[in-house]
């Protein structure tokens, strides 16, 4: 019996959905991303554009479906409209992926992942940017494979895993149709470049995670993880609650002689500026624990236009004073502004929030908490929420001193489900991009450390075992990066990207040669 061919692509779609929305958190089976966008070729074969479009559109509706199911805590239209946005993007790639039908397969190789890449790249910055379910973060727990980012970003890693699975499709149609796919020329070149550049990954890969662990000092950080629900931390009659539970766990934590503690994103229950009450008891209770302390906090600031107001993090000296400041540059679009708000004042009223203000500035602060800086200290910069999603930001902090990163985050608006994991991959992916190690405090988890070749460690958890929604603190030593150390990456940014555009440029003018 032959299924019709509407239910057939429904569930090839489907089956190219399953398997990488398995390949993310929390299932992590990282392995199914490289089939799994096999189903999705079979159901593009011989389509017309508007045909690819739809058949590619449908499997993005259910990947980003699938993956990014969160938002619905925060916002059911907004989770549609996202999802339905993002889908785009797999739209336009089954229309390239049918613009070049007789090309050489080895052709196919190179222009296909270029698209794939060039792709998630515009989906990166466009629009303010949203580069979360690329395919290369799947394997951010597959260390070997990852640590070329630091040379090409996740976008290397991106554009193997099209790669490998465009190949094994091929492999797989010659197969099923009689045909002895090594035995032509073309094949066992495909199979070569292919299994070369996979050999070439993993033996770099493997190079760099047995390399001697640095001998330079290490820093003991302690990361403190309230726990605080959403519908909790913008009620002032639990402010006073809020504090003393932040100020409980980092006593305890201070009894091991960290030398930072770090708040999350907003820990600080007010805002800072309209009263400084609070603030002082916070600054004296530093200054009897005699460590430095990084605190996340709404500020704000008031001038003849009126206030302004900042997602900032500050860090507050042993001696209890307040010696630097970042405002968070990246802000997140209708989380802390609203778009077009002077155009569509109707969006005011369905999203009711008062907008933040972009920082300006790229701080790196002293980690010893104490100022003038000292020559070859620790230096840090701070990500708060969703910066360590934004590569740009990373790279331009570290060509400006950061020794390490530090990611203050309130991940309970997403309540207990897939999003603080999938947060977590970004933070790995510029710990080795970088090479600089980075902390991660977390109001609902997961907080933790991640070192320079991406390894996950000292996570704040229950006895249990669990990382999300519960309280506690954790202590953990880390190297900084002291000597100015430069990836690749961070010298040259996306320049595998731009070779990627480039390859398509190639691709157009050969088409048009042709013809």
């Amino acid at each position: 019996m032959t299924l019709p061919l509407f239910i057939k692509n429904f569930l090839l779609c489907f089956s190219s959905a399953l398997l990488l929305i398995l390949a993310f958190p929390q299932t992590d089976f990282w392995g199914l991303a490289w089939i799994g966008l096999i189903p999705l070729f079979f159901a593009l074969d011989g389509k017309s554009f508007k045909s690819a479009f739809g058949t590619a559109y449908l499997c993005g509706l259910m990947v980003f479906a699938g993956t990014l199911y969160w938002f619905i805590h925060v916002t059911l239209l907004g989770m549609i409209l996202l999802i339905l946005y993002l889908a785009l993007y797999y739209g336009v790639f089954g229309v390239l992926y049918v613009f070049f039908p007789r090309r050489k397969f080895l052709e196919q190789l190179l222009l296909l992942p270029s698209y794939w890449i060039v792709l998630e790249f515009v989906r990166a910055h466009a629009l303010s940017g949203f580069g979360w379910v690329s395919l290369g973060y799947s394997q951010y727990k597959n260390l070997p494979l990852i640590q070329v980012a630091d040379i090409t970003g996740v976008y290397g890693i991106s554009f193997l895993i099209v790669l490998v699975n465009i190949f094994l499709k091929k492999w797989l149609a010659e197969q099923c149709s009689g045909k002895k796919f090594f035995k032509d020329r073309e094949g066992r070149c495909a199979a070569v470049l292919v299994g070369g550049a996979l050999i070439v990954v993993l033996f770099y890969g493997i190079f760099r995670l047995n390399q001697p662990p640095d001998q330079k000092q290490k820093l003991k950080i302690a990361v403190i993880q309230g726990n605080i629900p959403q519908a909790m931390k913008w009620n002032e009659t639990l402010w006073p609650e809020i504090m003393e539970k932040h100020l409980q766990l980092t006593e305890a934590a201070a009894l091991l002689k960290p030398d930072l503690i770090l708040w999350p994103e907003t820990a600080f229950p007010e805002i800072l500026g309209e009263t400084p009450e609070r603030f002082t008891e916070l600054k004296k209770r530093v200054a009897r624990l005699k460590i430095p302390l990084l605190v996340g906090a709404v500020t704000q600031d008031v001038s003849d236009t009126g206030p302004a107001y900042y997602n900032s993090a500050i860090l507050i000296s042993p001696a209890g004073e307040t010696v630097g400041q970042y405002d968070k540059l990246h802000l997140v679009p209708f989380g802390e502004y609203v778009p077009l708000r002077g155009y569509l004042p109707i969006l005011t009223d369905i999203v009711p929030i008062d907008d933040f203000t972009a920082g300006k500035t790229y701080t790196v602060f002293p980690a010893s908490g104490v100022r003038p800086w000292k020559k070859g200290e620790h230096n840090f910069s701070v990500l708060i929420c969703f910066e360590d999603a934004v590569t740009d930001i990373a790279r331009e902090f570290a060509v400006q001193g950061a020794g390490f990163f530090v990611n203050i985050t309130n991940d309970a608006w997403f309540m207990d489900t897939k999003a603080p994991f999938m947060h977590l991959q970004s933070s790995v992916f510029r710990a080795v991009e970088t090479r600089r190690p980075i902390v991660r405090a977390a109001n609902t988890g997961v907080s933790c450390f991640v070192d320079r070749q991406g390894h996950i460690h000292d996570c704040v958890q229950d006895s249990e075992g669990k990382k999300t929604f519960v309280s506690g603190y954790h202590v953990g030593t880390m190297t900084p990066e002291s000597g100015g150390l430069r990836t690749v990456y961070t010298n040259f940014g996306d320049f595998f990207t731009y070779l990627c555009f480039g390859c398509i440029l190639w691709g157009i003018i050969r088409k048009k040669g042709r013809s």
